[in-house]
């Protein structure tokens, strides 16, 4: 019964696992890079996308599909000293 049980729990994680991969996706086949003229790229395969910004503007980014709700992580990176001034949007 426990060898049941731990290969059934085994079976499951193993799904779980896969679908997670499966619907992480890839930022090549989800997504367009919209604006930026070189300032947004798709990187690691497409798990990554970078956004830059330079003193001549920014870099946007758009998804193929739309969606009713998601989740996003993101990491930003700012001037060093004051950075009071940078504008950041997300919408």
């Amino acid at each position: 019964m426990a060898f049941i049980h731990s290969s059934t729990i085994t079976v499951l994680y193993v799904f779980a696992s896969f679908m997670t991969a499966y619907a992480a996706g890839n930022f090549y086949q989800n997504f367009d890079i919209t604006w930026g003229d070189g300032r947004a790229k798709i990187v690691d395969n497409g798990q990554l996308l970078t956004l830059s910004l330079d003193k001549a503007s920014g870099s946007g980014f758009q998804s193929k599909n739309e969606y009713l709700f998601g989740n996003i992580d993101m990491q930003l990176k700012l001037v060093p000293g004051n950075s009071a001034g940078t504008v950041t949007a997300y919408y």
